[in-house]
């Protein structure tokens, strides 16, 4: 089922170059499709050793903060193809500190490479989405659900591009593209290596202290919904479904929860 889907079909894959977005454009490239990998470090990217000797890919960089560099990289976009089936919307930057203490250059920074940006390119990608009824699907988190403390820049930013891609879906209903938000769980990337701290520096954190998913696992994971033209928000796990469920039935419980858990981030 997974080859009849993806043969054929022209992908873009944002934040390419590592993690989620890495394996993506693994599993992506088994099939005889054209992968467009967006990222900062494109040329960096390397083929993988499983890639399908007639799937190509095209690596395209783009800093998604710079408004000039992804009309530069819709610029390409639009001279390489004419329909764009899946776009996984995957590239993120986390952020952690109090509220209280957030520098509002962390806003800026957060909400330009997960939300301005993403939304810049996707709207640039219209015409290619709606000719193929096109997916966007997105790389969320949990933290977009509720307010996380110690997490109030990436959770707003995470929340309001939930709120706008929901809304493109509802209107281009009848476009047929479609829009899923996948909200995925503590994951095997370097997120904490290069996100940013209350001040704007380089968090430079180790993994969280939970189970963790592979890459590999969510990529297969995101793919799966992007063959799904019903999925709307996605939870991967326990976790997940219990912020899903629980603000809307016990949101006083939930964040008595939340304050017990992450006591210690949000504290020191």
């Amino acid at each position: 089922m997974m080859k009849d889907f993806w043969n054929d079909k022209v992908v873009v894959i944002t934040g390419a170059s590592s993690g989620i977005g890495e394996a993506l454009l693994k599993e992506t490239s088994r099939f005889v499709c054209t992968v467009f990998v967006l990222a900062r470090r494109a040329n960096e990217i390397e083929e993988p050793s499983s890639k399908h000797k007639e799937c190509k890919i095209i690596p395209i960089a783009v800093d998604l903060q710079d408004s000039c560099s992804v009309s530069d990289a819709l610029e390409i976009l639009h001279r390489e193809t004419e329909g764009i089936d899946v776009l996984f919307n995957n590239a993120g930057i986390t952020a952690h500190g109090r509220f209280d203490e957030l520098s509002m250059e962390v806003y800026r920074k957060t909400f330009a490479t997960n939300f301005f940006g993403p939304i810049q390119l996707i709207q640039g990608l219209l015409p290619q989405l709606k000719k193929k009824k096109g997916r966007v699907v997105t790389t969320s988190t949990v933290s977009a659900l509720y307010g996380i403390p110690g997490r109030a820049a990436y959770s707003s930013s995470k929340s309001a591009l939930h709120a706008a891609l929901e809304a493109m879906r509802i209107e281009l209903r009848e476009e047929g593209v479609g829009s899923s938000l996948v909200c995925v769980p503590y994951t095997e990337t370097a997120l904490r290596k290069s996100g940013l701290d209350a001040s704007g520096q380089i968090l430079d954190e180790g993994q969280a202290k939970a189970k963790l998913k592979t890459p590999e696992e969510v990529a297969l994971l995101l793919m799966k919904t992007a063959m799904d033209r019903e999925a709307r928000l996605v939870t991967f796990d326990r976790s997940g479904r219990f912020v899903k469920w629980m603000r809307n039935l016990a949101p006083g419980l939930l964040e008595k929860i939340l304050h017990k858990k992450l006591y210690h981030d949000f504290k020191n």
